[in-house]
């Protein structure tokens, strides 16, 4: 089921983001911002597509713990807390989303990690594809915030801007067709902007 939602990915990239990959190459091509700008959900041969892991600061795994209640309350089963969640059960890449001074982090749940049936995380990951959480650094120093918290089998970083913060578009595909999400930076959070759905030709 994981390798098929792959391909289909795969597809959603080519349909939804190919305008806008000659602007992720001069991204790329820039010493200042050589980060990490495009995230696949799930793992390949068991690695995910975190090119710079990071650690997790203790912060933002404490928001973290506090959101593992909502992806699903499984942990209860297992007699697991949100404060017994280990930083090992999510991987992290740094970006900078409102200019050079602002660390920011993308993070997943480290399927390789959880995806054990000894291990009570597992029960966190959906059928296919992840959840994608932004987070960023908050009032208070050592706090962060939730910028984004959304599903889906991709996630790109783009040039463009919102309110002085880079814009951030969520793929997702199933059997029937893609889904393209653009999420723009508002107050305090990253809102749905604009919805594109592509449904795939079926069959004669």
């Amino acid at each position: 089921m994981r390798s098929n939602q792959l391909l289909l990915f795969l597809v959603v990239t080519l349909l939804v983001t190919a305008p806008m990959e000659t602007s992720r190459g001069q991204n790329s091509a820039n010493d200042q911002k050589q980060e990490q700008t495009a995230f696949e959900a799930e793992p390949d041969l068991d690695v995910m597509h975190i090119n710079k892991p990071v650690e997790i600061p203790d912060g933002a795994l404490q928001v973290l713990r506090d959101l593992s209640r909502r992806p699903a309350d499984c942990l209860k089963d297992s007699g697991v807390t949100p404060e017994q969640v280990p930083a090992s059960w999510f991987i992290a890449s740094a970006v900078h989303l409102n200019g050079p001074d602002e660390v920011d982090f993308i993070v997943l749940l480290n399927e390789p990690a959880i995806a054990h049936p000894n291990i009570p995380g597992g029960c966190m990951l959906p059928a296919n594809g992840n959840y994608f959480w932004v987070l960023g650094p908050g009032g208070a120093s050592g706090k962060y915030r939730l910028l984004l918290e959304s599903y889906g089998h991709g996630l790109d970083v783009l040039n463009s801007r919102t309110n002085r913060y880079k814009d951030i578009r969520i793929a997702m595909a199933n059997l029937n067709g893609a889904t393209s999400l653009l999420f723009k930076f508002a107050t305090q959070q990253y809102q749905l902007a604009d919805k594109k759905v592509h449904k795939y030709e079926q069959p004669d």
